[in-house]
């Protein structure tokens, strides 16, 4: 269901409770199942504060605007360029509180597309036919945020032109397993680094992912290796050699990354001068943008223009 308004959450605890057994929406339409029914929040409000929610697998995002999600003690900022998933049974908050409007596009998925979804893309072509029930993936249960890249905003953008017919539900499948693949890729990282007690690898990747959502926030102004250091509360060298360790590039070329695929989102969504697309994503010139971009795609500026 697509929602324009917040449920009340008073009546949205007590179903959550209930475990949605009345299968019935806020708005007193039929469910088709018990359980969290897949529903998306797209509401603009400037004013919002909802705490304390159990939630299925969700995804928390922003078309315009700023919100604040909470989970597990651990509030992460999101803008217009990153989103951050909860996992299934998780608390979480949502808090909105600017002067302008926010636009959220917050996608709770329903307990049966989850595991349908879970249960596609685990069993072989031999298993599919068996029973559906499957266990769930393992999770990386840092809350962090995550950048928006050109693949997660088309799939966002599929999901809004197809939500209301009946390619809805193949537009969250694809975005479902979009967040399936990149959780895997970071649990795949996690494990690779080395560490000589599991406690003290989860404290070393929850620092890191603090100075990662600092990228995040600020990628279009100076950063340097020093301030990443102290966000993460590392030593300089420590910090560095962490980092690569668990992205396989160092901060840098990191931050590099995120600027360009910012700036190829903005000259394919806008005709916007080079030299401004460089400064919105901090870099100094259109000249040391283009540089920068041949040397990592081998194409230039005007091949990824819109026409």
């Amino acid at each position: 269901m697509l929602l324009k308004e917040f449920p009340d959450i008073h009546w949205l605890k007590r179903a959550i409770q209930q475990n949605f057994s009345e299968r019935r929406s806020w708005d007193n339409k039929p469910l088709p199942n018990h359980g969290w029914p897949t529903a998306i929040l797209n509401v603009k409000t400037n004013q919002a504060e909802r705490t304390d929610i159990k939630g299925p697998f969700s995804l928390f995002l922003n078309l315009s605007g700023s919100s604040e999600v909470t989970c597990d003690r651990k509030s992460v900022q999101l803008n217009t360029d990153t989103y951050l998933f909860s996992n299934q049974g998780q608390h979480y908050d949502l808090v909105i509180d600017n002067k302008r409007s926010t636009e959220t596009f917050n996608i709770h998925f329903g307990e049966k597309l989850y595991q349908n979804t879970i249960h596609a893309l685990t069993k072989s072509n031999d298993q599919l036919l068996d029973d559906i029930s499957s266990p769930s993936p393992e999770w990386n249960k840092t809350i962090r945020s995550n950048f928006r890249d050109c693949n997660f905003n088309a799939l966002i953008k599929q999901v809004q032109n197809t939500y209301g017919n009946e390619e809805k539900e193949s537009s969250l499948f694809d975005l479902l397993s979009y967040v399936l693949a990149g959780n895997e890729k970071h649990l795949r990282q996690i494990n690779n680094l080395s560490s000589v007690r599991s406690s003290t690898k989860a404290e070393l990747v929850k620092r890191i992912y603090l100075s990662v959502d600092f990228i995040h926030a600020y990628y279009d102004r100076s950063i340097t290796l020093d301030q990443l250091a102290d966000v993460a509360m590392l030593s300089k060298f420590h910090f560095l050699r962490v980092f690569k360790s668990l992205f396989k590039v160092s901060p840098h070329q990191y931050i590099k990354h995120i600027r360009l695929q910012k700036a190829i989102e903005l000259m394919k969504q806008n005709q916007l001068p080079l030299n401004l697309v460089a400064l919105r994503v901090g870099i100094e010139n259109g000249s040391s943008l283009s540089r920068m971009m041949y040397q990592i795609t081998g194409r230039r500026p005007s091949s990824f223009m819109s026409n």
